[in-house]
């Protein structure tokens, strides 16, 4: 397994950002342009240390500290990860359910664009699994939270169902459940 995209929001210094490994990519720049932050992003949605940290994030891991807006309501921050090259072990374990074909020349998953199914047998065409962060701070509890969620297009709760989709990752499959979770956290990932 690979990491092939990083897409970065509101998380310590980089208020929106997104890098797209290659098979040699190198982290370079002079201090405090990200590089340690880019490392720590991917350990927040990839690491197994974060599975213990309580609370897994806090006020300084905000963009410029803000994780309120100026009326108080909590600021999201996101964290996207495409990871790729499967095992076929990988593969069956994820299925159908939260693998989506990536294109590996335009970066992106093909079914977000009009036919982009027919192109599934295509050269350059391979499985890859969609994982996210999402973190915020929570004001009834008075505290931060988060968690790393399969990030599919598929809404899982109800339309209706407004508590549900207001949680945090609301709509989203967790990948936190026993197995999956745990197989996600301590696979070998290179970065592609």
């Amino acid at each position: 397994m690979k990491v092939s995209s990083l897409r970065i929001g509101n998380f310590r210094g980089i208020e929106s950002g997104e890098i797209a490994f290659t098979p040699h990519t190198l982290l370079v720049g002079g201090n405090n342009v990200g590089k340690s932050t880019v490392c720590e992003a991917l350990d927040l949605v990839l690491g197994p240390e974060r599975l213990f940290r309580r609370p897994v994030i806090d006020e300084h891991d905000f963009h410029c500290g803000q994780y309120v807006d100026p009326e108080g309501t909590p600021i999201e921050m996101r964290i996207d990860v495409v990871l790729t090259d499967l095992s076929a072990e990988e593969a069956r374990r994820f299925g159908d359910q939260h693998l989506r074909l990536w294109d590996y020349r335009t970066r992106r998953f093909i079914d977000d664009e009009p036919g982009g199914a027919a192109r599934a047998n295509d050269e350059g065409v391979g499985w890859g699994l969609p994982v996210c962060f999402i973190g915020r701070y929570d004001k009834e509890e008075d505290d931060f939270i988060g968690d790393t969620f399969f990030a599919h297009p598929e809404v899982v709760a109800d339309d209706t169902d407004s508590e549900r989709l207001s949680a945090l990752g609301g709509g989203l499959s967790i990948s936190g459940w026993p197995g999956t979770y745990t197989y996600v956290r301590y696979v070998r990932v290179r970065v592609r």
